[in-house]
């Protein structure tokens, strides 16, 4: 494959994957190298560590979690980055929550900066949602989920957010409450939700 039809195959793995990784070209039996010359050309940019998109995307919250998702492709999106892509928080550019398996390595990315949740067996396997987000195939709590373990981190990120996202749930009748006691019960909350709970259900 000559230098042009490499370029060429760069910008179209590119736009197909949504997120290139270097690793994709390695299957193509294409060189690193060559994303270098292909992002010089201006054909697509680099949008942290070993991610590249195509030189007219916009980096908006969407991506981020898309280039979060290609990067630790074992990982869930959780806490505030999940409530902000359920509708019930305001999305962030620059930052993602994402759990992790209790015993995986922690992921290395300059872009976007990521917080880690480390859960173990079904607190970690259940309740994950795969969306299609800016072409790339990103895991995401469910919105029960994400509420039990908002509840289950609140000393993390403040009791708070845990209370108002639950509150804003409720009053867009997006939640689904016994899906929502089965995540309670699974991340050992049900005692702290249900006085919140049951308030807003009256």
């Amino acid at each position: 494959m000559d230098e042009p039809s490499k370029s060429d195959r760069i910008v179209e793995l590119a736009g197909k994957l949504g997120v290139l990784r270097p690793k994709d070209l390695a299957a193509e039996g294409i060189q690193a190298e060559y994303l270098r010359r292909v992002c010089d050309k201006g054909l697509i940019k680099k949008v942290g560590r070993g991610s590249y998109v195509l030189a007219d995307k916009v980096v908006t919250p969407h991506l981020t979690l898309a280039v979060a998702g290609r990067a630790v492709p074992n990982g869930v999106i959780c806490l505030r980055s999940a409530l902000a892509f359920h509708g019930l928080a305001e999305q962030l550019t620059d930052e993602v929550y994402i759990a992790i398996e209790r015993r995986a390595a922690r992921p290395r990315l300059d872009y976007p900066e990521v917080k880690v949740a480390r859960l173990g067996g079904p607190a970690f396997t259940e309740g994950v949602e795969t969306h299609l987000i800016e072409g790339v195939e990103v895991n995401i709590y469910s919105l029960e989920k994400t509420l039990a373990d908002l509840f289950k981190f609140r000393n993390k990120i403040g009791p708070h957010i845990a209370v108002d996202a639950l509150r804003a749930a409720f009053l867009a009748h997006k939640v689904h409450k016994d899906k929502l006691w089965y995540f309670a019960k699974l991340c050992r909350v049900e005692r702290v939700m249900k006085p919140y709970v049951d308030a807003l259900a009256s």
